[in-house]
């Protein structure tokens, strides 16, 4: 799929919210809500603002769990979405879901403790949207970015959907810099047991308990996100299960 038809199809999809649910379910093997579930362990403090909340249903997580939440989002129509996934949960205001730009937040200085973005577009590596994270971040603030995710082709199912992936997504987004045969060795070696020194348990009951999570000190992902720019300390983790694994770039606002 060339950069412009892909480019078309993922604003087709942001216009309807039907084709969104399935889009983020099917093609995924319903991993999409585990995924995004992965932000929960790492939220700190209190405030949280999520960039891109789409169909509103980590913001629902977010907010049975305790945490006080405000969303920005571009799409009038997932802001639409996610206001009645707020009222059908009946959690929150409808005004807590505020249509706008990840680039130009209506939230004073140092208003949140932690800002969230799940699958995000391109807007996330433009550095006037960092500069907006770190304005409204509080000091030891975090920002975490799930920048994406992939099955791994376990199956006849997976390897199906695998393959889909790398035609809608291109195999650079699906493999990184690695050839089939690295990714086929990672594998092999995920099934073995790994040194405690390598392995973060989360056992938290919101996401899946006994993944892998290594801290990636050289990552392929998330270079592009310019957390240094604007003072952000960058922690790269990639976790993984034997099904599929993510990738999570984190910014610490330093003190």
């Amino acid at each position: 799929m060339t950069p412009v038809i892909r480019k078309w199809f993922f604003e087709t999809l942001y216009k309807n919210r039907y084709l969104y649910r399935f889009a983020s379910t099917v093609p995924f093997a319903g991993q999409w809500r585990i995924w995004q579930r992965l932000v929960l362990p790492r939220i700190t403090g209190h405030d949280v603002l999520e960039l891109g909340c789409g169909l509103g249903d980590l913001l629902v997580d977010m907010i049975t769990a305790g945490y006080d939440c405000r969303a920005v989002e571009q799409s009038p129509q997932m802001v639409a979405a996610a206001r009645d996934t707020l009222q059908r949960h009946k959690l929150g205001e409808k005004n807590w879901v505020l249509q706008g730009s990840a680039q130009r937040l209506p939230f004073t200085p140092a208003s949140f403790d932690t800002v969230v973005s799940t699958f995000p577009s391109e807007y996330i590596y433009d550095p006037d949207t960092i500069a907006e994270v770190a304005r409204v971040l509080r000091p030891g603030g975090r920002l975490i970015i799930i920048e994406g995710a992939n099955l791994l082709p376990v199956g006849f199912l997976q390897s199906f959907l695998f393959l889909v992936q790398i035609l809608v997504y291109g195999p650079s987004a699906v493999y990184g810099p690695r050839k089939k045969h690295n990714l086929d060795e990672e594998m092999a070696r995920n099934q073995s047991t790994l040194s405690p020194e390598d392995r973060i348990i989360y056992t938290n009951r919101d996401t899946v308990a006994g993944v892998t999570t290594n801290e990636v000190p050289h990552p392929w992902f998330g270079q592009h996100i310019p957390l240094e720019q604007f003072s952000l300390r960058r922690r790269s983790e990639r976790v993984r299960s034997q099904r599929w694994e993510v990738y999570i770039t984190i910014g610490e606002k330093i003190q």
